[in-house]
């Protein structure tokens, strides 16, 4: 089975522009998804079985994440404002049975729970989520299939915010992941510049520790030196902001 790990992102946010880009610690701040990524799946990359992708849109700014490519991470440009489509493009091209989906924007996203949701695939689910772990560290899954009949009369949809809505829920494996701490203030997203300051604080903290520490104790460290009070407040302005985008496809 080859499952390719798709890293959703661009470059044209108009609230950080070029967020992905932003240094932290001497390299591109989305480097260390990419690490902690390629850490966790070493072996599986080694033999061809997992390949890390940034999934992007046509626009010729992203191609500036060619960067990454001495990464081992391929790049792959596809539907401008349909997600799922860049998925389902991508999975086509390169062969993929199945996606591990990560959002670009989650730089500390749970590699356990990308394992997770691996082997679960791997075991023949179609739809597969984790939850439980803070805003920002939750990831998810399908297979190629499940993906291409999903999207059947949606190919030419805009779907950028709230996309799930074209899965038929019946055929998820919801995964409830533990940890010991768990505190909604938490938030684990790069949108403003803000969360920008969180992760530098955070990345910057724990040095080379960052590319393998685990969900618990990145929590318990954020929680222990008050790294959460410096984006707890931007949740009320996201979530307004996100509805409205969903609104606007709506009417698209």
């Amino acid at each position: 089975m080859k499952v390719g790990i798709l890293i959703t992102a661009r470059l044209g946010s108009s609230r950080l522009r070029r967020k992905h880009l932003l240094p932290v610690g001497g390299k591109p701040i989305l480097a260390y998804l990419i690490d902690r990524i390629n850490y966790e799946f070493a072996d599986e990359i080694a033999v061809g079985t997992v390949i890390t992708v940034i999934a992007t849109s046509e626009e010729s700014e992203n191609h500036d994440f060619e960067i990454f490519s001495n990464r081992g991470t391929l790049i792959f440009f596809g539907a401008i404002d349909n997600i799922p489509l860049r998925h389902l493009q991508a999975a086509q091209a390169l062969n993929f049975d199945a996606i591990v989906a990560v959002d670009g924007d989650d730089i500390l996203c749970s590699v356990r729970g990308m394992r997770t949701v691996y082997n679960e695939l791997s075991n023949g689910s179609q739809y597969v989520k984790t939850t439980g772990l803070p805003f920002g560290m939750n990831c998810f899954g399908y297979s190629t299939k499940f993906l291409r009949d999903s999207l059947e009369g949606h190919s030419d949809d805009v779907l950028e915010t709230g996309w799930g809505k074209i899965f038929d829920e019946t055929y998820i494996l919801d995964i409830i992941m533990q940890t010991q701490t768990v505190d909604e203030r938490c938030r684990f997203t790069l949108d403003y510049e803000d969360d920008y300051k969180f992760f530098t604080a955070v990345i910057e903290s724990l040095g080379d520790a960052i590319s393998t520490v685990n969900d618990n104790d990145i929590i318990q460290f954020v929680k222990n030196n008050g790294f959460i009070d410096l984006n707890k407040h931007i949740a009320e302005e996201y979530w307004s902001n996100f509805y409205r985008c969903i609104e606007k496809e709506k009417e698209s």
